[in-house]
């Protein structure tokens, strides 16, 4: 019986590799402001190490902090496309 063909899903027709990229980077730093908030939360193994690595730069910018973390949380929002998604989960933490 031979396999069947894999198909790429609709919304991914005529992505290219960085619209990937920063689609995966979106799944970091959301995943980062998950653990944030619950920090039990369980999350894919393949992004669990990424969010891990980000996570200190999130908890800076939630809580407030105007430091490099902080910064480095927000330019990865701005260059993943996450921006007002981040800024919108600092303002409902205030």
């Amino acid at each position: 019986m031979s396999q069947p063909e894999r198909t790429v899903p609709i919304c991914r027709i005529g992505a290219t590799a960085e619209d990937l990229a920063r689609e995966a980077d979106r799944a970091v730093l959301y995943g980062a402001v998950l653990a944030a908030q619950r920090p039990n939360v369980r999350l894919k193994p393949q992004i669990a190490p990424a969010v891990a690595a980000l996570l200190p730069a999130v908890q800076a910018f939630l809580a407030g902090h105007d430091d490099e973390q902080a910064a480095f949380a927000l330019d990865y929002a701005r260059a993943c496309g996450g921006e007002a998604f981040l800024l919108q989960k600092r303002a409902a933490r205030s």
